[in-house]
């Protein structure tokens, strides 16, 4: 059995299987990853990027630009927008970001077809455990050693997967689907900088998955061997071993608590920790980093960058916005204030958790904290309440508001169009931030997760736009 079947086989189990815990928590993806297109249709590449895709003209309302578009367009607007703040779910092991290729495609697919809720979140957890099962086969995070970027290389396959359960397609369709799709595989990490190309692979990868399961539908080829023998080529490295089966990989994917790179949250936990212990960097005092060897490879710590792009993965800046009060807004990566004095080091101990765990050691004053697990990975879970409440923040509305109940309870829905009508609709009515008092969409409203904010924090970090008030239950 080629690596591609054994991956289309891996996605339609995955979806047929899913019970409704899994169906649950896929739910919780839809709702994160559609809060952060609805997010970053507010961010400076929109602007520059969008108007290049030519006049909305199609079927399709995206999250993350006006006007209705052909579905793959908004899946290539949805899924670009989504990743562009660094606030979309990660699964870490694989080093992929599997919500922003898989969720829109997933969403515009089922709302065209007709799809009921149900069948929205099996192509959705299909689509994860498509992308993620084909970058962990090579090594998941160290492609990023050579130069890769898994999300790029392989998201494709989860977005076709996605596509190919909502069209129904049988299992030697599924494979033909995951073929055509990884035939172009490509997608280079940045070297000194990402720049805007770096999002934009994103959406290409979406895209071309939907196009790559509608070609398999309508009769179009693919080889079945594209991932063992050229991929291995390609990537100087064979497929390993399959994961266990078992358990879907959209349960090993986070939540992220702040819009920056990955490897910064476990550093900004820490941070939280300290200042709880009464440890507060000065002005002056240099926060000493220590990341797993692999993680330096996509985050620095310039204290001036270039732009949003490389804001979002520096810790002078991500370190300065928690001293600020708005290491959780992004907002603040976007036009970041002066820079704190980070220094960023290799540690060989976080070495030996790393992919499975991304964990940091922060020292500020003599006094050090080693975090391995950050609020909303998988071991630390982001509550109800917190979800609700990142969402509404992204989407300028409140954590009760009906559209997010009613993205959480998609599995009853008897068609999913009129769900993501309704997140649309919030996004359009938000777009005046004179619409809500309080924080402007965009800014995170405070997600109640541990650990507590840094000092400063605590009055700007709030629910509903009331001062000091918590998420309604």
């Amino acid at each position: 059995m080629t690596l591609v079947e054994e991956v289309a086989d891996r996605a339609l189990a995955a979806a047929a299987g899913a019970g409704p815990a899994v169906l649950a928590a896929a739910a919780r993806q839809v709702l994160d990853t559609t809060g952060c297109a609805a997010s970053g249709a507010t961010h400076p590449l929109a602007g520059r990027w969008v108007p290049l895709l030519g006049g909305a003209s199609g079927g399709a309302a995206a999250v993350g630009a006006p006007g209705a578009w052909p579905v793959e367009t908004a899946v290539e607007i949805d899924a670009t927008l989504a990743h562009v703040d660094e606030f979309d779910p990660l699964h870490g092991p694989a080093g992929v970001a599997p919500g922003a290729v898989v969720v829109p495609a997933a969403w515009h697919v089922g709302a065209v077809l007709g799809c009921d809720g149900r069948h929205v979140l099996r192509a959705v957890v299909a689509g994860y455990e498509a992308v993620a099962e084909a970058a962990l086969r090579y090594g998941g995070p160290a492609l990023y050693a050579t130069g890769w970027w898994p999300t790029a290389l392989f998201g494709a396959l989860g977005s076709a997967a996605a596509t190919a359960v909502l069209l129904d397609l049988d299992r030697a369709a599924t494979a033909t689907a995951l073929a055509v799709a990884a035939a172009p595989l490509g997608g280079l990490l940045g070297a000194g900088e990402l720049g805007d190309a770096h999002y934009l692979l994103c959406g290409r990868a979406a895209a071309h998955g939907v196009r790559a399961a509608r070609g398999a539908a309508a009769g179009l080829t693919g080889s079945a061997s594209i991932l063992d023998g050229p991929a291995a080529a390609a990537l100087g490295r064979p497929p390993e071993a399959p994961t266990p089966a078992g358990t879907a990989h959209l349960a090993a994917t986070s939540l992220k608590s702040w819009p920056c790179a990955r490897p910064l949250h476990t550093a900004l936990a820490a941070l939280a920790e300290l200042a709880e212990a009464g440890v507060v960097p000065d002005p002056g005092d240099r926060v000493r980093i220590g990341l797993p060897t692999a993680a330096l490879r996509f985050v620095t710590a310039d204290p001036a960058p270039r732009g949003p792009v490389e804001a979002a993965a520096s810790a002078a800046v991500a370190v300065a916005g928690a001293l600020a009060g708005r290491a959780r807004d992004p907002g603040w990566y976007r036009a970041p204030g002066p820079s704190a004095d980070v220094e960023l080091v290799a540690d060989p101990g976080l070495d030996r958790e790393f992919p499975r765990r991304w964990g940091a050691v922060v020292t500020v004053a003599g006094s050090t904290r080693r975090v391995l697990v950050a609020p909303g990975d998988p071991d630390r879970p982001l509550d109800d309440d917190a979800v609700r409440a990142k969402a509404a923040g992204l989407l300028g509305t409140h954590p009760a508001d009906g559209r997010i109940a009613a993205v959480l309870d998609l599995a009853a829905a008897p068609r999913a169009a009129p769900v993501l009508d309704g997140l649309v609709a919030a996004v359009r009515g938000a777009a005046d931030p004179d619409r809500r008092p309080g924080l402007p969409r965009g800014t995170l409203v405070r997600d109640n997760v541990q650990p507590k904010p840094l000092p400063g924090e605590e009055e700007r970090w709030h629910a509903g736009g009331q001062p000091g008030g918590r998420a309604p239950r």
